[in-house]
């Protein structure tokens, strides 16, 4: 596998209950034991600031990239190893696709959507090989993976989210990912 960077996709909101939040710093805390560095969109707010501050704190690498638009209202994030602050939507989608060696979707917005079903594209597409890891916590995603259900049953496509990613639903599943090494 060498996963030694994973981009990860998920939610800027405050408003989310504490179990998102919890599950968040406790993948940022494993990831940093494990020497992964963390990929993500930049900012201190939601689920992005607390991955990133968890595993901050305790040493581990953390590259942010965010769009000089969203510097302000995500609140962007100078206390991580490095923060790149890029011209567009599209320069940080290409930054956070070609620093990861896989992908780790969290709940989200509409923004985490778009990311989602962008990567998965690529992939059905061939553009990448990748691993993609759709964190179904809460089955969060199941109106996802349902709709990708529905266009292979249509015969829209011929894959659905189950051929092409890593479906979990707990963190200890998150952890058995990982080979012990």
């Amino acid at each position: 596998m060498g996963i030694k960077s994973l981009t990860i996709y998920c939610s800027s909101s405050e408003k989310l209950s504490k179990d998102y939040f919890d599950l968040s710093e406790k993948i940022g805390i494993f990831l940093a034991k494990k020497s992964i560095r963390i990929i993500y969109g930049g900012g201190k707010k939601g689920l992005m600031g607390r991955v990133s501050k968890s595993s901050t704190i305790i040493g581990g690498e953390v590259i942010g990239i965010i769009p000089k638009f969203l510097v302000d209202k995500e609140n962007a994030n100078y206390e991580i190893t490095e923060t790149i602050v890029v011209n567009s939507m599209i320069d940080r989608k290409k930054k956070l696709f070609d620093m990861g060696d896989a992908y780790l979707i969290l709940p989200g917005g509409s923004g985490t959507i778009e990311e989602a079903a962008e990567i998965i594209s690529w992939k059905i597409l061939g553009i990448h090989k990748k691993d993609i890891i759709i964190f179904n916590y809460n089955n969060f995603w199941d109106p996802l993976i349902k709709m990708y259900e529905n266009i292979k049953i249509k015969k829209f496509g011929n894959k659905n989210l189950q051929n092409i990613c890593i479906h979990i639903k707990s963190f200890q599943e998150f952890i058995e990912y990982f080979p012990n090494e």
